[in-house]
């Protein structure tokens, strides 16, 4: 509430009939951020003082400004229960006459002067400024520095030196955004501020909300231009709405404005009282276990504030009773009551009003003021019996130190997460009425997950950063095993009476038999007693063991003989024959020595069978015998030879070739 002379109060609240209460406005516009040099609220300005250090570049008095045109409105809180935290912008509308200067975008002041005293309203810059129809008029409308925390500050938060102290922090803030403060020192002031998100877009005003939600305040700008943080002051001491308070308990011990007239056409109440709030619960989201303090059941919650992200559960029990301690037992009726214009009242002072058979006792959460020689105050509180739920600020922005436990409980789940963000670790357990799932991920690139269904069990591993998944799934037919790369990937499929690989490359190794990847098969059998070879590996068309290996209708010795022959024995090849005139050469035998029609070739030359032996066979470099070998020329001989006794022998000579 701003301290001014009770004799000024006086004429505001005295009728409009004489010059002495008549209400002069004024607006002054400036070029450039108007520095008003106030030493404080509470003390009133003298004439070298006020109400700026520089000369206005536009003077609107009251000969220019259209009757009764005046309308400010102010909010401490616009949610209809209480929120702590909220920064909400005051604006201002007034129509204007033979203005031909544009001043969209100019800041100016609002002063009214009354006996003699000009009284500061506040400082605002101009959103619109539009014609009306009657071509002389414009219309401003106007806002407060509030709208100057509109701005994207994820530069000025990734750019801050952590860790820091809270002061510190809103300090910085305040600076980077270009306005100063009222100077307070704020419940958790010395509180340790880290770096808990990684925001790609914050609004300055969220930022700002978070602060004053934590610390249990509202943010405003006063009349100099100055961000204040505005705590609600002590409410009654009503036992409960159905005990009206004895002698010794009334009037309250509410501090605020005392409301001796008021306009009963336009005031209301509610009949019951908003009860005040007896436990502080914090958390990150809905259903995190959190921190909470008060034994109550009226629970203000906080919810989201990424100032409390991170946290240990004992400093979070310390921010919320802290909190508690500037929330709790604010206890006031909802009401509107509109009186004359009391322009000293502050968004957040008390009210109490005296009606012919009650006391209202409530907050100035709401005020507007209208007109200028029969200027109005309309003063509000609107609130429920109980708190409903409000989740603070609402922001949607990356996490990085948040730790929360979550639980939910509903008809269709039950579910637990636990988090933590800075070390980028989270694990959640889910259960519905068909499914239960297990999941444990790390820094967004590792994750388990396990599903259990009535028809199916399933268990996969993945890591996204070499892009590899594992899977294990198991239903009442088959168990599927697979392993994956990329486009690569090994399964093994269990089924009734099936067994199925599916594979790039297969290897295995184990005590009897090895294969690579290349396709490279080894098989043995160790004798464990003394280290020698021993069994066999058979199948239909394979067989082998330490003397033999056989494929199909054919064998191979293993004994040193360097022999190959067919299963039956008709066909068989010796690398080595140890006799003849060469000591050792090779042979194929084509039959067997106990048949006749036997075919042996040996590595001498020689072709013999059961009845025949032919040995090497020799050729001569003569025109007269070139392509006959000497078998052949022996034939010829013996033919022609043959035949001359036949010739001899039939002219009845006698020829004896012996």
């Amino acid at each position: 509430m701003l301290s001014i002379p009770e004799e000024i109060k006086a004429l505001y609240r005295a009728d409009n009939s004489n010059s002495e209460t008549v209400r002069l406005l004024k607006l002054r516009f400036y070029d450039d951020a108007i520095n008003l040099i106030y030493p404080s609220e509470e003390l009133w300005p003298s004439d070298d003082l006020f109400p700026v250090d520089d000369t206005p570049l536009l003077l609107v008095g009251e000969d220019q400004i259209t009757y009764e045109s005046l309308s400010i409105n102010q909010m401490l809180c616009s949610s209809e229960s209480l929120t702590f935290g909220e920064c909400n912008a005051s604006n201002i509308e007034i129509t204007v006459a033979d203005v031909t200067m544009d001043v969209t975008g100019k800041e100016f002041t609002l002063s009214v002067e009354v006996g003699g005293y000009e009284m500061m309203m506040g400082i605002y810059k101009v959103d619109s400024f539009e014609r009306q129809a009657d071509r002389r008029l414009r219309k401003i409308v106007a806002y407060d520095r509030m709208l100057n925390f509109d701005v994207d500050v994820s530069g000025w938060y990734r750019g801050l030196i952590f860790p820091m102290s809270l002061k510190q922090y809103r300090n910085s803030l305040c600076d980077f955004i270009g306005i100063r403060q009222k100077e307070i020192t704020l419940p958790l002031d010395n509180m340790e501020v880290t770096r808990s998100i990684d925001p790609s877009k914050l609004s300055g005003r969220d930022a700002m909300k978070a602060i004053c939600e934590i610390n249990g305040c509202f943010g405003q700008i006063d009349i100099t231009g100055k961000f204040k943080y505005v705590f609600l002051g002590a409410s009654g001491l009503f036992p409960s709405e159905e005990l009206y308070p004895a002698d010794d308990l009334f009037p309250s011990q509410m501090e605020g404005e005392n409301l001796s007239h008021y306009k009963p056409s336009g005031t209301t109440y509610e009949d019951f009282l908003v009860y005040g709030i007896d436990k502080v619960q914090i958390r990150q989201e809905e259903g995190d276990i959190g921190a909470s303090y008060g034994a109550g059941t009226n629970t203000y919650t906080i919810q989201g504030n990424f100032l409390a992200y991170g946290k240990s559960a004992q400093e979070l029990l310390n921010i919320a009773a802290n909190v508690h301690n500037n929330i709790s037992r604010k206890v006031y009726r909802p009401c509107k009551i509109v009186t004359q214009a009391l322009p000293w009242v502050e968004p957040g002072d008390g009210i109490i009003c005296y009606t012919s058979d009650d006391v209202i006792e409530t907050y100035c959460l709401k005020r507007t003021i209208k007109g200028i020689q029969a200027m109005m105050d309309t003063f509000e509180a609107s609130g429920t019996r109980e708190r409903r739920e409000s989740f603070g600020i609402g922001t949607q922005i990356i996490q990085l130190e948040g730790k929360t436990a979550v639980i939910k409980k509903s008809v269709e789940e039950v579910s637990v997460r636990v988090t933590d963000l800075k070390a980028e670790t989270e694990a959640q357990f889910k259960i519905t009425a068909d499914n239960i799932i297990a999941e444990v991920t790390r820094a967004q690139q590792a994750e388990a997950l396990l599903s259990i269904r009535a028809d199916q069990i399933a268990l996969s591993v993945t890591n996204l950063a070499n892009n590899t998944n594992s899977r294990f799934e198991q239903t009442a037919q088959q168990i599927l095993l697979k392993v994956s790369k990329g486009d690569v990937s090994s399964q093994l499929s269990i089924e009734p009476g099936d067994v199925i690989i599916k594979t790039n490359r297969l290897s295995w190794e184990s005590d009897f038999s090895s294969m690579t990847n290349d396709g490279k098969l080894t098989c043995r059998n160790i004798n464990a007693i003394n280290g020698s070879f021993s069994g066999r590996l058979a199948t239909s068309v394979f067989y082998a063991d330490n003397d033999l290996v056989r494929f199909g209708d054919y064998q191979v010795s293993a004994n040193g003989t360097g022999t190959l022959m067919s299963a039956n024995g008709l066909v068989n090849i010796t690398d080595t024959f140890s006799s003849g005139p060469l000591n050792e050469f090779a042979s194929l035998t084509v039959g067997s020595d106990s048949r006749s029609d036997s075919v042996s070739i040996k590595g001498t030359g020689d072709v013999e069978t059961a009845r025949f032996r032919c040995r090497q066979d020799y050729y001569f470099e003569d025109r007269w015998t070139e392509g006959m070998g000497a078998l052949d020329m022996f034939k010829q001989v013996y033919n022609r030879l043959d035949a001359i006794r036949y010739s001899i022998q039939n002219m009845g000579g006698n020829v004896d070739w012996d």
